[in-house]
């Protein structure tokens, strides 16, 4: 009788180890954190292992194989951006990482405006993951999007390499699920800077932003996804008094770029007033006529 129980205490132990296994391994996950990025991507690129758009992003933080469960754990402490509305920019030059040996073709990513503060919340992203005993790169940061991975051919992907407009939406915790798909597991929800909208105009959109200069800046960059090469017409602004100004400078860009190579614009309108959403967060209805 003793014989049998202690075997019956011994397979039952074995049981529950091989259980704990299972699910520890069940737990490991390749995961990173990360941008979502919106562009008007080609539809045609040269020849690799293309990324599907909705896979494109970009890394803040990669972790590699770990649990799961103790990060989780965390988010509730996930620091938080300075900014609440995604973040615009352009691509600027084709790259293939790591420079000696490169495994994939990338868009390195140039920011518009408030590229201070994406930095800065990177690496205390960074810093706050290696204070919680991750192994995270500490390296400086290179923001890009990558497109593709080998097997490909540098010189076409750089020969056909054009600058393009781009948007960042939302920050996730991604899982590499193999097979070039990335999963959203976790997210801090950003507000996009446009969107467009149905109208009886042409074209509209929603633009939104933390202040003047960004509805300017983000409302630019919804006129380049629609012509990209409105991105070599681009003025600075310092200051705008109120939204006449920002239609003022809107225009002078389109003004500039139909005298120089043509434009589908004919004018932003002045219409619509900034209004004011949650989290301090302004939106501006741009009609555009073409």
């Amino acid at each position: 009788m003793r014989a049998s129980l202690t075997i019956f205490l011994l397979w039952s132990t074995v049981l529950l180890v091989e259980a704990k296994d299972c699910r520890m391994k069940n737990d490991i996950k390749r995961l990173f954190f990360g941008l979502e990025v919106n562009a008007p991507w080609p539809e045609k690129l040269p020849v690799g292992r293309l990324l599907d758009p909705t896979h494109r992003h970009m890394t803040l933080a990669f972790l590699g194989n770990i649990p799961f469960s103790p990060l989780k754990a965390l988010l509730a402490n996930f620091p938080k951006p300075a900014m609440r509305v995604g973040l615009v920019g352009h691509f600027s030059a084709c790259l293939t990482l790591p420079h000696r040996h490169p495994n994939v073709v990338a868009w390195q990513a140039h920011w518009s405006n408030e590229s201070i503060k994406i930095i800065s919340f990177q690496k205390t992203l960074v810093d706050w993951l290696l204070q919680q005993h991750f192994a995270v790169d500490a390296r400086e940061w290179l923001p890009h999007v990558t497109l593709c991975r080998k097997p490909f051919d540098p010189h076409a992907w750089k020969k056909t390499f054009a600058s393009l407009p781009f948007y960042t939406g939302s920050i996730h915790l991604y899982e590499s699920k193999g097979h070039l798909t990335y999963d959203s597991i976790w997210t801090y929800p950003l507000q996009i800077p446009f969107e467009e909208i149905e109208h009886t105009a042409d074209i509209a959109f929603n633009i939104y932003g933390e202040s003047l200069l960004q509805l300017y800046q983000h409302a630019f960059t919804a006129l380049a996804f629609k012509y990209p090469p409105l991105l070599n017409f681009y003025l600075p602004q310092a200051q705008l008094a109120d939204i006449d100004d920002l239609v003022i400078a809107l225009n002078a860009i389109i003004c500039q770029a139909d005298k120089t190579t043509g434009c589908p614009f004919k004018a932003v309108s002045f219409h619509g007033e900034v209004m004011a959403c949650a989290d301090a967060i302004f939106k501006w209805e741009m009609i555009v006529d073409v």
